[in-house]
């Protein structure tokens, strides 16, 4: 028979990383903004020549990359926030089954 094991967890410390975790999530969050308002404030970066449309347009142009980077960016601040919430969630079941609540 298998042997049963008991997952210790410091609730306190696991929140504490929530914390961390959140902080992450909401500095990545400016610096997406910070970015997005930059990038935005300078308008359309190249002329409205063959040379700046080639760079700008098509599937791997820079329009398409730089809305999938700035996409990709938002959904790490998000993430970030999530997995601070799951942590602090986790240490609250965590405390309420040890206190048999």
């Amino acid at each position: 028979m298998a042997e049963q094991r008991r997952v210790r967890v410091d609730t306190t410390r696991l929140r504490q990383a929530a914390g961390k975790m959140d902080e992450v999530g909401r500095k990545t969050a400016e610096i997406m903004s910070t970015l997005r308002n930059t990038l935005q404030s300078k308008s359309y970066p190249w002329g409205h020549d063959d040379y700046g449309d080639k760079f700008v347009t098509g599937d791997k142009g820079y329009g398409n990359s730089s809305k999938n980077l700035l996409d990709g960016g938002d959904n790490m601040a998000r993430s970030g926030k999530k997995f601070g919430d799951g942590m602090s969630g986790a240490a609250d079941k965590m405390d309420k089954m040890d206190s048999g609540a």
